[in-house]
């Protein structure tokens, strides 16, 4: 109703202010001359033409009024409902940042907990580049040789192995992801102790590799670090097989694994601070 009233007034509102004022001027005249004469013959008859206009002008005005009333009514509702959605979208801003908060004071007191736990010295770095391209699968941390990393020490997170470091600056390196097909690494079945060489696959996870044709190795069994080559300590969680084939007669079983660690979301990562090589696990 309100925004009826607005768009008449805003058509007519120029023809609506003449026709007042020409009714207004009318109906002064009439009153003076009412004054002057009202008990003649004359008056009395203005009085009864002007009457009506009288009437017409006073509802005209009421009438403008209303809008004009209405259009600031509107005008303030207006104003008042971007106030409200700039304080909505305020505190939207402010959810989202506790929401991101309470998230990152999560990870990293799962980061904080592992570092308690670890028998060994570590470093936490924030992952502050991923290969956008999965070409060679790496990450950037926040952390270098000023931190006391160098080339080769094993890179962790609370899910488990995320690679080695390959290359160092003063204050920033280099990590070789688990998926990279150049990332080969130690490791054994859980369950079984069956050992063999886990590498990367890309997108498509890891592999396990060189497990005998007769290997005990099942859908589901957890993949740990061995320890051998003393690169990584014994028993990192990898990941978890989820498919094993015996392809003819060939001298090993194809295995795929999935990795421990989801790489998309890799944020915060624990860097082994290796004083020396590790013992194989046995």
């Amino acid at each position: 109703m309100i925004q009826a009233k607005v768009r008449f007034w805003r058509r007519f509102r120029f023809s609506l202010l003449i026709a007042a004022f020409l009714l207004a001027a009318l109906a002064l005249y009439s009153v003076n001359a009412g004054r002057e004469q009202a008990s003649s013959w004359g008056g009395r008859l203005v009085l009864e033409v002007v009457g009506p206009f009288q009437r017409a002008v006073t509802a005209a005005g009421d009438y403008v009024h209303d809008i004009w009333r209405g259009y600031f009514a509107l005008v303030n509702a207006q104003k008042k409902n971007q106030v409200l959605k700039k304080e909505l979208a305020k505190m939207e801003q402010d959810l989202v940042r506790l929401q991101e908060l309470e998230r990152t004071n999560r990870r990293l007191r799962g980061l904080l907990g592992l570092k308690e736990a670890a028998d060994y010295p570590v470093v936490a770095a924030e992952v502050i580049a991923l290969d956008p391209t999965y070409q060679f699968h790496t990450a950037v941390i926040n952390k270098g040789t000023v931190d006391g990393i160098s080339s080769q020490m094993p890179v962790i997170h609370t899910g488990g192995v995320v690679g080695r470091i390959i290359w160092t600056s003063r204050n920033y390196s280099k990590v070789l992801l688990q998926t990279d097909p150049n990332a080969g690494m130690d490791v054994m079945v859980q369950r079984s102790r069956v050992r063999g060489v886990i590498e990367g696959a890309g997108s498509d996870g890891m592999r396990l590799k060189y497990v005998q044709h007769n290997g005990d190795v099942q859908a589901g069994d957890k993949i740990i670090s061995s320890g051998a080559a003393g690169v990584f300590p014994a028993g990192l969680f990898v990941g978890v097989v989820n498919n094993v084939e015996k392809i003819g007669k060939g001298m090993f079983l194809n295995v795929e694994v999935e990795p421990a660690v989801n790489f998309d979301r890799l944020e915060e990562v624990l860097v082994i601070l290796r004083k020396k090589e590790f013992e194989a696990d046995s």
